[in-house]
């Protein structure tokens, strides 16, 4: 057996463990639990199911998942859940494979697309399967190692434009969970607790993916208000892991809240953090502060300790692959033996192990020849005390800055804020002020729509 399999083999046996996964309001899940509901419920769907997982319960969400692998269907999670996009999505898995095809959905979620005549929905009661005895040991791995072959749909964000799907399959997803569970030693106990969805890569790794497959437990709700999350992280049962995004973080250190909550680590992605925003949130919440990096494609690479470094260090054995002259960039994933372009432009560091995000080579602006990024643009921006939220767009001549603000503040403290640490060519001219910026759940600007709004002020 090669090492590969073998460490397939172990990881697979770990899921037998009956230490506590996943941790709901009154009592807790083990693995297989979650396994032996999925198995019970795998026999009640059709062959080859197509299931959208629309479900926010984590347990629910995991459940679901599984028992579609289990039958060789394809799960879909959307981009987003507007009518329009899930239509469209609807019509296009209908036309593409030969199985059922359903929304699954917890109880009354989507009552108002329910009479839709294209979407067909299915809501499940998981509390009876849970309550079901434990499947055999041999036949949960059995029907396991066959999940590892199902396909995943994953969408990236479409922030620049039409979502593209990403296909990842049970095994690549696993495989891709191990090299994070290293490097932030998950095989000792720790307890999750995620502001994000599921149904993105950045959420579906790390509330689903991270924790199956280590030590770690996670909190099966998706609590968003400061206070309720406050009080999620204080029952933690071990060490406590937040997991959200520079956004939402933004918004919890507002409340100044007296979070006491010991050990906790903080884990941010699909922005940079700052090192103001870091540094209130090391203060308030006397955490340690980490970012992941990695997109859909590759799931999270590298990461790094916001505060300590502004550098990134790639997960043991990643490699960049860097076009000196174009400044193309993939990473290659021994663990999947693929490679895959970055969007970003990057700048590898001497030990080749670690690298400087210099920004999306979309974002890459130049205004009376000078250089910089919307990314660092927009750094400095949510960086201004004061500013609640805003993102900065260049005109299609790519020599006008504008920018869409959410703030009390007039044009000219923003303005003033900014000359601060912007050279004068990079000052927006206008300032537009909006009630709130297009963003999807995950808080990545969606460009389509703020290029709406530029085009309806102009």
């Amino acid at each position: 057996m090669s090492s590969s399999a073998q460490s397939i083999d172990s990881t697979i046996k770990g899921l037998l463990s009956s230490d506590p996964f996943m941790v709901l309001e009154h009592h807790t899940l083990t693995r297989p639990q979650i396994l032996s509901a999925a198995y019970y419920l795998s026999l009640a769907l059709p062959s080859k199911p197509i299931v959208f997982n629309l479900y926010t319960q984590r347990d629910s969400f995991l459940v679901m998942l599984l028992a579609v692998a289990m039958k060789d269907g394809v799960s879909i999670l959307p981009p987003d859940t507007a009518e329009n996009t899930l239509t469209q999505l609807f019509h296009s898995a209908v036309s593409e494979t030969a199985g059922s095809v359903f929304l699954a959905v917890e109880q009354g979620q989507y009552a108002s697309l329910e009479g839709h005549e294209a979407l067909r929905f299915k809501s499940i009661d998981f509390t009876p399967l849970y309550a079901k005895p434990l499947v055999e040991e041999a036949l949960l791995c059995s029907a396991f190692e066959k999940a590892l072959v199902a396909p995943i749909w994953l969408f990236t964000s479409g922030s620049t434009g039409k979502p593209k799907r990403v296909v990842k399959t049970w095994q690549e997803m696993m495989l891709l969970a191990l090299q994070a569970i290293k490097r932030f030693e998950l095989m000792q106990p720790k307890c999750f607790v995620a502001t994000v969805p599921s149904q993105h890569m950045f959420g579906l790794e790390t509330t689903i993916f991270w924790p199956l497959f280590s030590k770690a437990s996670i909190w099966a709700g998706r609590p968003i208000f400061a206070e309720d999350i406050k009080s999620v992280l204080a029952q933690s049962i071990h060490c406590p892991v937040l997991i959200s995004t520079p956004l939402h973080l933004k918004k919890l250190t507002q409340f100044e809240l007296d979070w006491k909550v010991s050990d906790l680590m903080v884990i941010s992605a699909t922005a940079p953090l700052n090192h103001e925003l870091a540094e209130t949130i090391q203060s308030q919440m006397q955490a340690k502060i980490f970012e992941v990096y990695g997109c859909t494609e590759t799931a999270s690479i590298a990461s790094r300790e916001t505060l300590q470094s502004d550098d990134w260090s790639l997960y043991d054995g990643n490699q960049l692959l860097i076009e000196e002259e174009s400044h193309f960039c993939e990473v290659h994933l021994p663990s999947l033996s693929k490679s895959y372009p970055l969007q970003d432009e990057v700048e590898s560091l001497s030990d080749k192990s670690s690298f400087k995000l210099l920004g999306r080579r979309s974002d890459l602006i130049k205004v009376a020849g000078k250089r910089s990024s919307l990314m660092n643009l927009n750094h400095h921006l949510l960086g201004v005390d004061g500013v609640k939220d805003g993102v900065f767009w260049v005109d299609d001549d790519g020599e006008r800055l504008q920018a869409l603000v959410v703030s009390d503040l007039t044009t000219q403290q923003i303005k003033q804020a900014l000359s601060k640490s912007l050279d004068p060519v990079f000052l927006p001219r206008p300032i537009r002020f909006v009630t709130k910026i297009p963003r999807n759940a995950l808080g990545k600007v969606q460009y389509q729509a703020v290029k709406k709004l530029m085009s309806k002020g102009s």
